[in-house]
């Protein structure tokens, strides 16, 4: 089954992606047809459908000023352009994906609006007993198809397969410096322990200091003893008191909100192969993305405390 979208048979001389030549290993693949398809498909017509939908059935979403408006548009370009270059979709996008896709917005958008569902992850240890049940159904489901992708990862050539799971680390990257940064700003974290180290390492004598320490006093106490007097006691001299750590630069508290938004829009990466199965699982990680950017926007994974 033929599930490309595009073939550029004319004169290439920009050097585009190939759809029926691009492997499905390849790092990133770009083709301008596809592309417009796959923005059609999974923006431009949806946001706008989304949010006619929504005010018409009084779902949440947040209320978007033009600008607003404009801006996650700008944003959901430059998202969109890096999620189909190194998703691969010069390759991956078909018309699975956009049947899938449809009804995966607006059921996700369904189970959203179920009074247990309406929490957020920060919130998870006062989750109710619904909202964990949905969690769990859609956590089994998610591991599912990532064994089923790592399957497909596997049948290709070695080291692909490595490079395949180990993408993984760039997302967890992000997060462990999202992290370090909230406890820098926090507790000025950073700046504290490198002063604590300065410090240590300003009060600490070196090893030569020390041996020259002792040889001054192995000296005086040989020249008393030559004189016949009485040892002199050299007092130490006193360390000097600690400097109080650096004030904090930082005036407002931050904390880590993950949202939905970015789960699936990592997601939407490893999604890459021709197989009908990951062209579902596109479809489906693709509407979990676009519905909270049309219900939510672009919100941030580090975030301002009020």
């Amino acid at each position: 089954m033929d599930l490309y979208a595009a073939h550029a048979t004319e004169p290439n001389v920009m050097g585009f992606s190939n759809p029926l030549l691009v492997p499905e290993t390849a790092l990133f693949s770009f083709h301008p047809i596809v592309f417009v398809y796959f923005m059609l498909s999974f923006f431009i017509v949806p946001y706008p459908i989304y949010r006619y939908i929504a005010s018409k059935y009084n779902w949440e979403v947040n209320q978007k000023t033009i600008a607003r408006h404009w801006s996650d548009t700008m944003l959901g370009f430059s998202y969109g352009l890096i999620v189909f270059i190194f998703g691969n979709y010069s390759i991956a996008y078909g018309w699975i994906t956009v049947v899938v896709f449809y009804p995966s917005l607006f059921g996700y958008a369904i189970m959203a609006e179920q009074p247990y569902t309406k929490t957020s992850l920060p919130n998870i240890k006062r989750w109710p007993k619904g909202m964990w049940i949905v969690f769990l159904i859609a956590l089994g489901i998610i591991l599912a198809f990532a064994g089923v992708h790592i399957y497909f990862a596997s049948q290709f050539d070695l080291p692909f397969v490595i490079y395949y799971v180990c993408a993984l680390l760039i997302p967890a990257f992000f997060l462990v410096t999202s992290v370090l940064l909230i406890k820098e700003v926090n507790s000025n974290w950073f700046r504290t322990k490198y002063h604590t180290w300065r410090q240590r390492k300003e009060t600490t004598p070196s090893p030569a200091s020390l041996s020259t320490h002792n040889a001054v006093d192995k000296a005086v106490a040989q020249e008393d003893r030559n004189n016949n007097k009485k040892a002199t006691v050299i007092e130490p001299m006193p360390a000097p008191a600690p400097l109080p750590p650096p004030a904090s630069p930082y005036t407002t508290k931050v904390s880590l909100h993950i949202h939905h938004w970015q789960i699936f829009y990592v997601l939407a990466f490893f999604t890459r192969f021709k197989h009908p199965v990951s062209q579902t699982a596109a479809g489906i990680v693709l509407a979990c993305y676009m519905q909270g950017i049309c219900a939510y926007g672009y919100d941030a994974l580090v975030i301002d405390d009020k």
